[in-house]
């Protein structure tokens, strides 16, 4: 079923797609301005710096810029920079401090670039879109950690307090009604970096949410940004307008906010997440196509 198709858009920059080419390129230009102040060597292209530490990437900074007063964007840039350069800094050094601070985190699958990703060989794939990463939560920033960190304090370790942590990280949440067909939402939202991540838990989520455990069918849910996560637990007939409604949000939630994770919509189901969103860039829509099983599921909700 297509639910989506944009409209002509403006000239937005390819890799910064927050703002337009020009927005763009100033902001790349204030960024080798800042790193020649410091005297750092960068080199600034698409959407990532590359400098002798390491490479990063622009997309949140430019989504902070683009709710920002252009007279603001100096002032942005060197504060993203320096809590960046604090990261190591404030990283702690004993193994239990490292496991009291470790997160498991839900980054995009292009998250990290190409050149990198020999470094970060222990990620591990969720969906289409969507990757599962171990971080630290750190005072200004969160570390993303890379394979000779991983290996020090061990990955399990790590996983097993990540996990933990990640299940104990305070949430808000509200019970929302579709406007397709009044279908039962739940909107969860915070003010920890790790909210929509709580999707890798979404089992222990959804018990401290509904005071019930997910039905057997599973749920859907939508990971859009790191701020937000809505899911519908399928459990009740009005499943097709939470389909359209959850894939309406996610589209729109991943447009409009910094830390962009995916627009698509997915199924949890025994612990296993399937994509249901096709993308056709070519003709600029989106649909949802969800496998047999599903729709098998689908059917019989409706009909109850």
């Amino acid at each position: 079923m297509k639910f989506f198709r944009s409209k002509a858009a403006p000239q937005y920059d390819p890799d910064l797609t927050a703002l337009t080419t020009d927005q763009a390129d100033h902001l790349r230009e204030l960024v080798r301005q800042h790193h020649a102040g410091i005297g750092v060597r960068a080199t600034v292209t698409g959407q990532f710096v590359q400098r002798a530490e390491g490479t990063s990437n622009l997309y949140n900074l430019a989504e902070f810029c683009r709710r920002a007063e252009p007279g603001e964007w100096p002032q942005l840039v060197e504060r993203h920079f320096r809590a960046l350069a604090g990261a190591d800094e404030s990283t702690p050094q004993g193994q239990d401090d490292v496991l009291r601070c470790a997160y498991l985190r839900l980054i995009a699958d292009d998250a990290i670039p190409a050149e990198m990703a020999p470094s970060f060989s222990y990620l591990r794939p969720v969906a289409t879109g969507l990757m599962e990463a171990l971080c630290l939560d750190l005072p200004d920033t969160v570390r993303t950690l890379d394979d000779r960190f991983v290996a020090e304090i061990g990955l399990e370790r790590l996983r097993a307090a990540g996990r933990a942590n990640l299940i104990a990280d305070p949430v808000e949440f509200d019970v929302l009604e579709g406007p397709t067909e009044g279908s039962t939402l739940y909107a969860v939202t915070g003010g920890s970096m790790f909210t929509a991540s709580k999707a890798l838990v979404l089992e222990e989520l959804a018990r401290a949410v509904t005071g019930h455990e997910l039905p057997r069918d599973g749920a859907l849910f939508t990971a859009p940004s790191r701020d937000y996560l809505f899911f519908h637990p399928l459990a009740e007939p009005r499943v097709a307008g939470a389909v359209n409604d959850l894939a309406s949000i996610a589209l729109r939630v991943h447009s409009e906010n910094p830390g962009p994770l995916s627009p698509r919509l997915y199924w949890w189901h025994q612990g296993t997440v399937t994509n249901l969103t096709r993308i056709d860039e070519a003709q600029r829509s989106f649909s949802v196509a969800p496998p047999a099983e599903l729709m098998a599921i689908l059917r019989r909700l409706k009909d109850s």
